[in-house]
Protein backbone atom coordinates (compact mmCIF):
# COMPACT_ATOMS: atom_id res chain seq x y z
CA UNK A 1 0.00 0.00 0.00
CA UNK A 2 1.34 3.80 -0.50
CA UNK A 3 -0.01 6.45 1.47
CA UNK A 4 0.56 10.05 1.34
CA UNK A 5 2.90 10.91 4.62
CA UNK A 6 2.82 14.10 3.13
CA UNK A 7 -0.58 14.33 5.27
CA UNK A 8 0.89 13.76 8.38
CA UNK A 9 2.80 16.39 8.51
CA UNK A 10 2.04 19.36 10.76
CA UNK A 11 -0.59 21.74 8.67
CA UNK A 12 -1.11 24.99 8.64
CA UNK A 13 -3.57 27.11 10.80
CA UNK A 14 -6.71 26.30 9.66
CA UNK A 15 -5.91 23.88 7.18
CA UNK A 16 -8.42 20.99 5.85
CA UNK A 17 -8.02 17.38 6.55
CA UNK A 18 -8.72 14.90 3.71
CA UNK A 19 -12.07 13.91 6.30
CA UNK A 20 -15.01 15.45 7.57
CA UNK A 21 -17.88 14.76 9.89
CA UNK A 22 -20.31 14.27 6.89
CA UNK A 23 -17.40 12.35 4.70
CA UNK A 24 -20.36 9.77 4.29
CA UNK A 25 -23.34 8.16 5.94
CA UNK A 26 -21.11 5.70 8.81
CA UNK A 27 -19.63 8.80 9.99
CA UNK A 28 -22.68 10.91 9.83
CA UNK A 29 -24.54 8.57 11.67
CA UNK A 30 -22.18 8.16 14.62
CA UNK A 31 -21.86 12.02 14.43
CA UNK A 32 -25.71 12.42 15.14
CA UNK A 33 -25.57 9.72 17.82
CA UNK A 34 -23.28 12.08 19.85
CA UNK A 35 -25.81 15.07 19.75
CA UNK A 36 -28.42 12.99 20.54
CA UNK A 37 -26.75 11.89 23.88
CA UNK A 38 -28.03 14.37 25.92
CA UNK A 39 -26.11 13.22 28.94
CA UNK A 40 -22.72 14.83 28.08
CA UNK A 41 -21.42 17.94 26.22
CA UNK A 42 -20.37 16.39 22.87
CA UNK A 43 -22.13 17.03 19.58
CA UNK A 44 -24.36 19.42 21.40
CA UNK A 45 -24.45 20.57 24.71
CA UNK A 46 -26.25 18.88 27.44
CA UNK A 47 -29.98 19.23 27.42
CA UNK A 48 -30.30 20.53 30.48
CA UNK A 49 -27.86 23.08 29.64
CA UNK A 50 -29.52 23.65 25.82
CA UNK A 51 -33.24 23.99 27.90
CA UNK A 52 -31.20 26.82 30.17
CA UNK A 53 -30.14 29.14 26.76
CA UNK A 54 -33.76 28.44 25.21
CA UNK A 55 -34.99 30.00 28.98
CA UNK A 56 -32.33 32.91 28.70
CA UNK A 57 -32.95 33.65 24.78
CA UNK A 58 -36.36 33.87 26.07
CA UNK A 59 -35.63 36.31 28.28
CA UNK A 60 -33.53 38.37 25.70
CA UNK A 61 -35.86 38.28 22.70
CA UNK A 62 -40.44 38.42 22.44
CA UNK A 63 -42.54 35.46 21.45
CA UNK A 64 -42.64 36.25 17.85
CA UNK A 65 -38.96 37.00 17.02
CA UNK A 66 -37.04 35.33 14.40
CA UNK A 67 -33.93 32.57 15.12
CA UNK A 68 -31.14 32.07 12.71
CA UNK A 69 -28.98 29.23 14.08
CA UNK A 70 -25.42 28.90 12.89
CA UNK A 71 -24.36 25.24 12.81
CA UNK A 72 -27.89 23.88 13.82
CA UNK A 73 -26.30 20.33 13.64
CA UNK A 74 -30.07 18.26 13.96
CA UNK A 75 -31.92 21.10 15.68
CA UNK A 76 -31.85 20.48 19.01
CA UNK A 77 -33.25 23.94 19.69
CA UNK A 78 -35.78 24.40 17.16
CA UNK A 79 -38.64 22.59 19.04
CA UNK A 80 -38.12 24.38 22.29
CA UNK A 81 -37.84 28.11 20.69
CA UNK A 82 -40.82 26.87 18.68
CA UNK A 83 -42.64 25.92 21.17
CA UNK A 84 -42.26 29.55 22.72
CA UNK A 85 -43.75 30.94 19.58
CA UNK A 86 -40.47 32.09 18.15
CA UNK A 87 -39.59 31.30 14.52
CA UNK A 88 -36.67 29.50 13.69
CA UNK A 89 -34.22 28.86 10.42
CA UNK A 90 -30.62 27.16 11.28
CA UNK A 91 -28.35 25.55 9.10
CA UNK A 92 -25.55 23.42 9.34
CA UNK A 93 -22.54 22.21 6.52
CA UNK A 94 -23.52 18.68 7.09
CA UNK A 95 -26.34 17.34 4.66
CA UNK A 96 -26.86 14.35 6.97
CA UNK A 97 -27.39 16.85 10.23
CA UNK A 98 -30.13 18.82 7.96
CA UNK A 99 -31.70 15.43 6.99
CA UNK A 100 -32.49 14.45 10.55
CA UNK A 101 -33.67 17.67 11.38
CA UNK A 102 -36.36 18.04 8.42
CA UNK A 103 -37.67 14.16 9.51
CA UNK A 104 -37.94 15.10 13.37
CA UNK A 105 -38.95 18.82 12.63
CA UNK A 106 -42.35 18.81 14.37
CA UNK A 107 -42.85 22.57 13.99
CA UNK A 108 -43.04 22.71 9.90
CA UNK A 109 -44.67 26.60 9.62
CA UNK A 110 -42.30 28.01 12.22
CA UNK A 111 -38.86 25.64 11.78
CA UNK A 112 -37.20 25.76 8.06
CA UNK A 113 -33.72 24.13 8.05
CA UNK A 114 -30.97 24.00 5.27
CA UNK A 115 -27.90 23.08 4.15
CA UNK A 116 -25.61 25.87 3.91
CA UNK A 117 -21.66 27.07 4.83
CA UNK A 118 -20.35 29.59 7.38
CA UNK A 119 -17.93 31.00 4.75
CA UNK A 120 -20.94 31.73 1.94
CA UNK A 121 -23.65 32.18 3.69
CA UNK A 122 -26.20 34.80 2.57
CA UNK A 123 -29.10 35.79 2.70
CA UNK A 124 -32.13 39.11 2.61
CA UNK A 125 -34.04 38.13 5.72
CA UNK A 126 -33.97 39.71 8.59
CA UNK A 127 -33.52 37.68 12.24
CA UNK A 128 -33.60 39.41 16.00
CA UNK A 129 -31.34 37.06 16.68
CA UNK A 130 -28.50 34.59 15.14
CA UNK A 131 -26.69 32.11 17.72
CA UNK A 132 -23.34 30.58 17.31
CA UNK A 133 -23.57 28.36 20.29
CA UNK A 134 -20.88 24.98 21.78
CA UNK A 135 -17.48 27.30 19.66
CA UNK A 136 -19.39 27.36 16.01
CA UNK A 137 -17.65 30.04 15.92
CA UNK A 138 -13.99 29.20 16.42
CA UNK A 139 -13.70 26.30 14.17
CA UNK A 140 -13.11 29.46 11.30
CA UNK A 141 -9.99 31.41 10.67
CA UNK A 142 -10.17 35.30 11.39
CA UNK A 143 -10.55 36.38 8.23
CA UNK A 144 -13.66 34.33 7.87
CA UNK A 145 -15.13 35.10 11.14
CA UNK A 146 -15.05 38.67 10.73
CA UNK A 147 -17.38 38.36 7.04
CA UNK A 148 -19.43 36.35 8.31
CA UNK A 149 -20.12 38.65 11.39
CA UNK A 150 -20.82 41.87 8.90
CA UNK A 151 -22.73 39.58 7.00
CA UNK A 152 -24.63 38.84 10.02
CA UNK A 153 -25.17 42.45 11.14
CA UNK A 154 -26.71 43.18 8.30
CA UNK A 155 -29.12 40.89 9.16
CA UNK A 156 -30.58 41.75 12.00
CA UNK A 157 -33.61 43.43 12.47
CA UNK A 158 -33.38 47.16 14.24
CA UNK A 159 -33.17 45.64 17.57
CA UNK A 160 -31.45 42.42 16.58
CA UNK A 161 -28.43 40.96 18.07
CA UNK A 162 -26.02 37.90 18.26
CA UNK A 163 -24.82 35.36 20.66
CA UNK A 164 -21.69 34.00 20.50
CA UNK A 165 -20.30 30.79 22.46
CA UNK A 166 -16.20 30.56 22.65
CA UNK A 167 -13.74 28.62 25.23
CA UNK A 168 -10.96 30.79 26.94
CA UNK A 169 -7.16 29.70 27.13
CA UNK A 170 -8.33 28.42 30.31
CA UNK A 171 -10.12 25.31 29.01
CA UNK A 172 -7.18 23.66 27.66
CA UNK A 173 -4.78 25.42 29.78
CA UNK A 174 -4.03 21.81 31.51
CA UNK A 175 -3.75 20.20 28.93
CA UNK A 176 -0.04 19.05 26.68
CA UNK A 177 0.38 18.23 23.31
CA UNK A 178 -0.31 14.27 22.97
CA UNK A 179 0.06 12.16 20.48
CA UNK A 180 -1.29 8.39 20.77
CA UNK A 181 -2.70 5.16 18.80
CA UNK A 182 -5.54 2.52 19.06
CA UNK A 183 -6.01 -0.35 16.66
CA UNK A 184 -10.25 -0.41 15.96
CA UNK A 185 -10.98 -4.11 14.55
CA UNK A 186 -14.61 -3.25 13.96
CA UNK A 187 -17.50 -0.90 14.25
CA UNK A 188 -15.37 1.99 15.20
CA UNK A 189 -16.15 6.42 15.09
CA UNK A 190 -14.70 6.43 11.84
CA UNK A 191 -15.26 3.40 9.91
CA UNK A 192 -17.12 -0.26 10.44
CA UNK A 193 -13.65 -2.43 9.42
CA UNK A 194 -10.78 -2.64 10.86
CA UNK A 195 -8.26 0.59 10.62
CA UNK A 196 -5.48 1.58 12.97
CA UNK A 197 -6.35 5.54 14.63
CA UNK A 198 -3.48 8.17 14.97
CA UNK A 199 -4.72 10.74 17.64
CA UNK A 200 -2.94 14.05 18.46
CA UNK A 201 -3.60 17.06 20.47
CA UNK A 202 -1.52 20.33 19.47
CA UNK A 203 -0.87 23.76 20.93
CA UNK A 204 0.03 25.86 18.22
CA UNK A 205 0.36 29.19 20.47
CA UNK A 206 -1.39 30.18 23.44
CA UNK A 207 -4.92 30.39 21.79
CA UNK A 208 -5.15 28.15 18.64
CA UNK A 209 -5.65 24.13 19.09
CA UNK A 210 -5.27 21.67 16.61
CA UNK A 211 -7.07 18.06 17.47
CA UNK A 212 -6.13 16.07 14.49
CA UNK A 213 -6.54 12.38 13.88
CA UNK A 214 -5.52 10.49 11.29
CA UNK A 215 -7.35 7.08 9.84
CA UNK A 216 -5.40 4.26 8.17
CA UNK A 217 -6.68 1.78 6.69
CA UNK A 218 -6.66 0.46 2.83
CA UNK A 219 -5.55 4.40 2.56
CA UNK A 220 -4.43 7.45 4.98
CA UNK A 221 -6.57 10.25 5.90
CA UNK A 222 -7.20 13.03 7.99
CA UNK A 223 -9.61 14.96 10.09
CA UNK A 224 -8.58 18.49 11.18
CA UNK A 225 -10.53 20.00 14.10
CA UNK A 226 -9.33 23.39 14.67
CA UNK A 227 -10.15 25.64 17.96
CA UNK A 228 -9.76 29.32 18.39
CA UNK A 229 -9.81 29.91 21.90
CA UNK A 230 -10.39 33.84 22.97
CA UNK A 231 -10.16 35.95 25.40
CA UNK A 232 -12.47 38.68 26.23
CA UNK A 233 -10.68 41.47 24.71
CA UNK A 234 -10.16 39.57 21.28
CA UNK A 235 -13.84 38.75 20.79
CA UNK A 236 -14.64 42.17 21.37
CA UNK A 237 -12.50 43.69 18.51
CA UNK A 238 -13.34 41.13 16.52
CA UNK A 239 -16.78 42.19 17.04
CA UNK A 240 -16.76 46.11 17.24
CA UNK A 241 -14.64 45.29 13.57
CA UNK A 242 -17.76 44.18 12.14
CA UNK A 243 -19.71 47.29 13.48
CA UNK A 244 -21.23 45.96 16.63
CA UNK A 245 -21.47 48.86 19.35
CA UNK A 246 -23.44 46.89 22.50
CA UNK A 247 -21.28 44.32 23.83
CA UNK A 248 -22.51 42.29 26.81
CA UNK A 249 -20.01 39.52 27.74
CA UNK A 250 -21.19 36.24 30.20
CA UNK A 251 -19.07 32.97 31.86
CA UNK A 252 -21.89 30.63 29.82
CA UNK A 253 -24.70 30.60 27.48
CA UNK A 254 -27.23 30.73 29.77
CA UNK A 255 -25.55 34.39 30.90
CA UNK A 256 -23.93 32.65 34.30
CA UNK A 257 -21.58 35.98 34.94
CA UNK A 258 -17.84 35.99 33.40
CA UNK A 259 -15.01 35.58 35.88
CA UNK A 260 -11.20 35.47 35.84
CA UNK A 261 -11.81 31.54 36.00
CA UNK A 262 -14.70 31.13 33.52
CA UNK A 263 -13.43 28.20 30.93
CA UNK A 264 -16.69 29.91 28.57
CA UNK A 265 -16.86 33.13 26.83
CA UNK A 266 -20.38 34.20 25.69
CA UNK A 267 -20.94 37.32 24.03
CA UNK A 268 -24.81 38.83 23.52
CA UNK A 269 -23.98 41.88 20.81
CA UNK A 270 -26.17 44.18 18.60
Amino acid sequence: MNYNLDLLKKPFPFQSGTLTLWSNDYIAQNVIKRHLDGSVDSGSRKTDTIHQTVEWIQHLKPMSARILDVGCGPGLYAELLCKRGMYYEGFDISPYQIAYAKQHNSFPERANFYVDDFRTWNSEKKFDLVLLLYGIYSFYCRNDRIAFLKRVKSNLSENGGIIIEVFTPLHYKERTDTVDWEYIEQNGFWCKTPYLELNSFCKYNSSLILVQTAVLNDHLDIWNSWIQTFESSDLVEELTEAGFEKIQLYGSCYAAPLTAQSEILCVYAR
